[in-house]
């Protein structure tokens, strides 16, 4: 793992190129799974409900969801300006109807600034992986979701199925040059591929979140295995 590597500042640097390096390193793939984990939250959602979308990033997930369900109210929060910034000027051409029901605030998902039993719905896409320790996240996570309410997290990890995995340690390689050409930083494409490598995916990160409290936590894979879906519930 890269020593002394500042996370935040990576993605300050990355956010104007970010969904054009994603398009390339998965050939788009990264839409079509992150609209499952937003047709699935929208689903766990009840009418007119609260949503808060953590390491919201550029803004793909609150865009995917309000076009699912207009009657919701969405919270984005993430630690990078720059990539706020991007998802902030998303918003304004694409979802201007729904201004007054959308938040985008800057926090770190291991302190929320929320009070507690607030949303009905969290998600993070291809963030928990990148909140050190992802534990701490999860609790507070857990903190501040109502009785009730669901977490739904998409995240990449290692394939359970070995023919997909050694394909997948092949092209794992070229990611970070693939993704380093287009944004000019590199670093950041090496952590994603040393963090999706040590990340405890699957049956272990699903009793992981049982361990922070959640209770009917489960999982599927998507994209051969080497994307995972996972929810689970706040105890009633």
């Amino acid at each position: 793992m890269q020593k002394n590597y500042n996370v935040v500042a990576g993605f300050n640097l990355i956010a104007p190129a970010y969904d054009l390096a994603n398009d390339a390193m998965t050939f788009g793939l990264h839409r079509l799974w992150r609209s499952v984990l937003c047709k699935t939250a929208s689903k766990l959602t009840p009418s007119r409900g609260c949503i808060l979308d953590v390491a919201t990033g550029t803004g793909d997930v609150v865009l995917g969801i309000l076009k699912i369900r207009g009657d919701v109210h969405i919270t984005g929060v993430d630690p990078s300006e720059g990539m706020l910034q991007v998802a902030r000027e998303k918003l304004e051409k694409k979802a201007t109807l729904h201004a007054s029901t959308v938040d985008m605030k800057t926090g770190d998902a291991r302190s929320l600034p929320f009070n507690d039993n607030t949303f009905d719905v969290v998600t993070i896409s291809w963030g928990i992986r990148n909140v050190n320790p992802f534990q701490e996240g999860l609790r507070e996570m857990l903190r501040v979701l109502k009785p009730g309410g669901s977490l739904v997290v998409l995240e990449s990890g290692k394939p359970e199925l070995k023919p997909i995995g050694a394909a997948y340690k092949l092209y794992s390689k070229l990611l970070p040059f693939i993704g380093g050409r287009i944004s000019g930083f590199m670093p950041a494409y090496r952590y994603y591929t040393e963090t999706v490598e040590s990340f405890p995916a699957g049956a272990q990160f699903v009793a992981d979140m049982f361990e922070a409290g959640f209770v009917k936590a489960q999982y599927k894979t998507l994209g051969g295995s080497i994307v995972y879906l996972y929810t689970a519930q706040k105890p009633k």
